[in-house]
């Protein structure tokens, strides 16, 4: 019986240093797939706001979005630098507040700052002129008096 107790104690030992070595392995590969020159793992940056679903959110022309962009904590930093990818469609302050100018679409990038390691969010932001409900363009206006 004592036998049988130890060789179960054994394989469970063994069972566990495997599992450990495989976990290592596993880590040891992940980092080193990372992109970046360091081998740092980073974390995604998460970007909040009312109405921001699945990455992306719509606005109208002349409205605002209050954006917030948030880091895990294994990523340090002291803040956000935000930009838009089409600043004539719709522009970011250093606050995080989009501000729709026309109709189209932008992507908004909130990157970490105050850090060596740098990590990004996006949304894509689409502008919308509900106004009228059509965009210019598509008016057709060879039958008006």
């Amino acid at each position: 019986m004592k036998r049988l107790k130890s060789e179960k104690v054994m394989r469970k030992n063994i069972f566990s240093k495997i599992l450990m070595a495989v976990a290592l392995v596993a880590g040891t590969w992940a980092l080193s797939s990372c992109s970046n020159e360091d081998n740092y793992w980073t974390e995604p940056v998460s970007i909040i706001g009312h109405g921001v679903v699945h990455h992306e959110a719509t606005i109208e022309v002349g409205s605002t979005l209050q954006l917030r962009a948030e880091t895990g904590i294994l990523i340090g930093g002291t803040g956000f630098e935000w930009t838009s990818t089409n600043p004539e469609v719709a522009t970011i302050d250093e606050n995080g507040l989009v501000k729709a100018l026309t109709a189209g679409e932008t992507t908004i990038i909130a990157t970490t700052t105050g850090s060596d390691i740098t990590n990004q969010g996006q949304i894509v932001v689409y502008v919308v002129n509900m106004g009228i409900g059509l965009i210019d363009d598509q008016i057709d206006q060879s039958e008006a008096e």
